[in-house]
């Protein structure tokens, strides 16, 4: 009886065996080589198309996308400073296009989000440098800059206007455009007629009123007493705004002997260092009046030593690069 039993359960599993054996081969020597010999696809080119065109032009190709898509910030391009691809659009994709591959293989592709978006600040009231620092930190970029005149904002490169507005939404690395103050507007006048009138005079005059005068000529005048005004410039009539300098030209004739003055030997030495010239100006300012007696470029060490007459108490400055070097007041 047992026997009998034994032989059933055998010849059941070896009868499975057998089964799961002709399986076996079945796979083995006839699908798989049937899978293997699968011809290859040329994967087509997706990236710039919508994910609709991109679906359609897989299909067509017998492929097929995975369904798990991605999405990511377009990059922008750096001379437009604009995205790259619009939302919606492939921007990469796997594997890439001529590539050959198994039809039962799956694309995967990535689809652009846009740009990233950002609040644009309030910088109206900054000063360059702190508007400038504050669209950096929010990765914006500085555009266009002009400048005007501004009463209400009268401190220099101080921003009054700005384009896009703040609080505008924009792309990061979007341009904001600023408009600067140059500072107040310049209080102008009508230059007077001068002539005449005494170059002391006339000197403090045009100095309280935030004038300057670049220069004092003296020349020999047959007519005119000595410190008349002969001529200046600007001339009469002209529209001058404050800060601008005036050049005088003054009579020099009829000198009293004691006010001939004497001859000063300036001395100085100018050192040169490197390729780089000096600008070198020497002012004086006496009883005939304040003049520039040098303003020269020297490309090498010199030393100077040359008279100039003075009349009275005088003062002698010394620029170098429009720095004063040295002052002296001879009495």
């Amino acid at each position: 009886m047992i026997y009998n039993i034994l032989n059933s359960i055998f010849k059941i599993f070896f009868s499975l065996f057998i089964i799961i054996n002709c399986v076996g081969c079945f796979v083995v020597f006839l699908l798989i080589p049937e899978w293997i010999q699968t011809e290859d696809i040329i994967t087509p080119s997706l990236i710039g198309e919508t994910h609709q065109n991109a679906m359609s032009i897989v299909m067509k190709a017998g492929l097929a996308l995975d369904s798990q898509i991605e999405h990511k910030t377009s990059p922008i391009e750096h001379k437009t400073q604009k995205t790259v691809y619009a939302k919606g659009i492939v921007m990469t994709q796997s594997p890439l296009s001529k590539t050959k591959i198994k039809r039962s293989k799956l694309i995967r592709i990535v689809l652009s989000s846009g740009a990233e978006m950002n609040s644009v600040p309030n910088v109206v009231g900054k000063d360059i440098q702190a508007a400038e620092k504050i669209l950096q930190e929010l990765q914006f970029r500085r555009g266009y800059v002009t400048t005007v005149y501004s009463n209400q904002y009268p401190k220099e490169n101080t921003v009054i206007a700005q384009t896009p507005l703040a609080n505008t939404v924009l792309q990061r690395s979007g341009a904001v455009s600023l408009l600067l103050s140059l500072g107040a507007r310049p209080q102008v006048f009508e230059m007077p007629n001068l002539k005449g009138m005494l170059v002391n005079n006339v000197r403090s005059i045009l100095e309280s009123h935030g004038f300057k005068i670049q220069s004092v000529d003296y020349v020999l005048h047959p007519e005119m007493p000595q410190g008349q005004i002969i001529s200046h410039q600007p001339a009469m009539g002209t529209l001058i705004h404050v800060g601008q300098q005036v050049n005088l030209e003054v009579s020099g004739s009829h000198r009293n002997q004691n006010k001939r003055g004497n001859f000063y030997v300036i001395r100085y030495d100018v050192l040169i260092v490197g390729d780089k010239p000096k600008h070198l100006e020497i002012h004086i300012e006496d009883e005939l009046g304040k003049r520039k007696v040098v303003d020269t470029y020297y490309e090498s060490s010199m030393k100077i030593r040359k008279p100039y007459k003075i009349s009275g108490n005088a003062r002698i400055s010394i620029y170098e690069d429009g720095q004063r070097v040295k002052h002296q007041e001879i009495k």
